[in-house]
């Protein structure tokens, strides 16, 4: 049985939007309930580190965002958890794993007082680390080509 797999953007109006994936339960398959988000939390001067969000309860969110359908993914790359709600960076399903093999962004931004030679700095950040994930996860089949359309076409702040 294909699951909805959404991309979440915690929207904001200075700072490049959070951007993560948000898989709901398998018994509450409707937006605003329990279910996991995959993502990399950090700063761009401090690095990312990849987070699992277990039984993370949407409806409760204070913070602004919205949700678009990214994908319908088969039911067999997804494994759900019970209980309170938990974040950590072990896999237990298909998608995790496949999360992990997408390296987390490093510090991307330089002091102000960093002597040498100025060069442009490729900012990397969470929206370009789901990029990256959302990629292999088209080309390997799990997720639809229209996938990366809706991404290029998710706000970015």
């Amino acid at each position: 049985m294909p699951r909805p797999v959404y991309l979440i953007i915690y929207h904001s109006p200075i700072f490049a939007a959070h951007w993560a994936l948000w898989i709901p339960s398998y018994e509450e398959e409707v937006i605003g309930k329990t279910g996991k988000i995959i993502n990399v939390q950090g700063s761009p001067s401090e690095g990312f580190a990849h987070e699992f969000e277990r039984n993370y309860d949407l409806a409760s969110e204070t913070r602004r965002h919205s949700v678009k359908l990214l994908s319908l993914v088969d039911s067999k790359n997804i494994i759900d958890t019970t209980g309170d709600y938990s974040t950590d960076n072990t896999a237990i399903d298909i998608l995790e794993s496949s999360a992990l093999t997408i390296k987390a962004p490093g510090p991307s931004l330089r002091s102000a007082e960093e002597h040498g030679v100025k060069t442009r700095v490729e900012l990397k950040n969470c929206q370009t680390w789901l990029r990256q994930f959302v990629s292999k996860l088209v080309e390997n089949g799990t997720f639809s080509k229209d996938a990366l359309v809706e991404l290029d076409n998710a706000p970015k702040n």
